[in-house]
């Protein structure tokens, strides 16, 4: 038996910010952004003792699903997740698939012989709003072809996403993530790899292989930047040195709202 319990997060951050601009109407705090510019941390804090609680307590995901879909002649892959709540986590396929794996509470797939593949989380009927009673969200442990270049965009709700992407050969990596937590190893040999991230209340951290050269812009409305001395400043941008001349390069573009992004 399972104990009832929703998401805290939502309701949580909903409450923080409409006390805030009560306090502000009633000019006991000078402005909400200001407020929010210095203490948007709590909102990372409310993230991880979400997770944390949802590691503890008891609750449902669904059943078990596995899914194994061949790669064929395909000369390349273009695969689409969009998930909600809950663990991502994304490594290697076994040889001659170009997806694999097993997805605790369920998975919807498209899938074309050209390569295309979707795989959807659908949440339970009853959710609204970041309410899921008893639902604890999915946990996935996605395999994805290391054989030929690989397209990956990922969409992502309130999730704890860690992403192997280390032997795969990702030439564009797109990740849309809300009030999350990303941990990507980046690819080591793909020749070329454009990444764009766009998050909301969101902690981001991006890991450039030994010998993978590196350009990142960032831009965001509140929150830190923790980047690698490996990527010295130039301008708007941090670059590697021989980022020109790299046989393996990578094009990092970050959007955030609130958090923090980490490259090294």
């Amino acid at each position: 038996m399972y104990r009832r319990r929703g998401s805290i997060v939502w309701p949580l951050i909903l409450i923080t910010l409409g006390v805030l601009f009560l306090l502000a109407n009633f000019h006991v705090i000078p402005d909400v952004g200001e407020f929010i510019s210095k203490f948007w941390p709590l909102i990372l804090i409310l993230i991880g003792l979400e997770i944390l609680v949802g590691s503890i307590l008891p609750g449902r995901r669904g059943d078990t699903q596995t899914l194994s879909l061949d790669l064929g002649s395909a000369p390349k892959a273009d695969v689409k997740i969009d998930f909600g709540a809950g663990k991502l986590s994304i490594g290697a396929a076994a040889t001659g698939k170009i997806v694999d794996g097993t997805y605790e509470g369920g998975v919807r797939y498209d899938a074309s012989p050209d390569g295309r593949v979707r795989l959807r989380a659908d949440s339970p009927n009853w959710w609204f709003f970041g309410w899921n009673w008893g639902w604890r969200g999915f946990n996935w442990q996605v395999g994805l072809t290391r054989e030929v270049p690989l397209s990956l965009r990922l969409d992502v709700g309130a999730a704890e996403s860690n992403l192997d992407l280390t032997d795969l050969k990702v030439t564009d990596l797109a990740i849309h993530t809300g009030a999350s937590s990303t941990v990507a190893n980046l690819p080591r040999a793909a020749g070329y790899t454009k990444v764009k991230v766009e998050s909301g209340a969101a902690s981001v951290r991006l890991r450039v292989p030994d010998g993978v050269a590196a350009r990142i812009h960032t831009s965001r409305a509140i929150g830190s930047n923790d980047i690698s001395p490996r990527f010295p400043r130039n301008g708007s941008e941090y670059v590697s040195p021989d980022y020109d001349t790299a046989a393996n390069k990578i094009d990092i573009r970050f959007e955030g709202g609130v958090g923090s992004l980490a490259v090294n």
